[in-house]
């Protein structure tokens, strides 16, 4: 369980890099690495055991397309991709 909020905190840290990167001297760096901290933290979510594999049954599982855990990053970079264009 900690290893999913650690990684949804990294994700959340990385967001917020990428998005409020704009105030820092250095915008470049830091967004990128912001995009980078943002991609570990998908990946490491990703690799993150399901409910099934952990035999917790007893609650119905969501489809891929209803998981927050997907939308979450694709809206990270939709954000991310229009304040490179601002």
């Amino acid at each position: 369980m900690w290893q999913r909020v650690l990684a949804l905190l990294i994700l959340i840290a990385g967001l917020l890099m990428a998005v409020l990167g704009v105030v820092s001297d250095n915008d470049t760096n830091v967004r990128l690495s912001g995009a980078v901290l943002m991609l570990i933290g998908i990946i490491w979510l990703y690799k993150q055991p399901t409910l099934k594999s952990l035999n917790r049954t007893d609650k119905p599982t969501l489809k891929w397309y209803q998981s927050p855990i997907l939308w979450i990053p694709i809206i990270a970079i939709i954000l991310f991709i229009i304040s490179l264009f601002m």
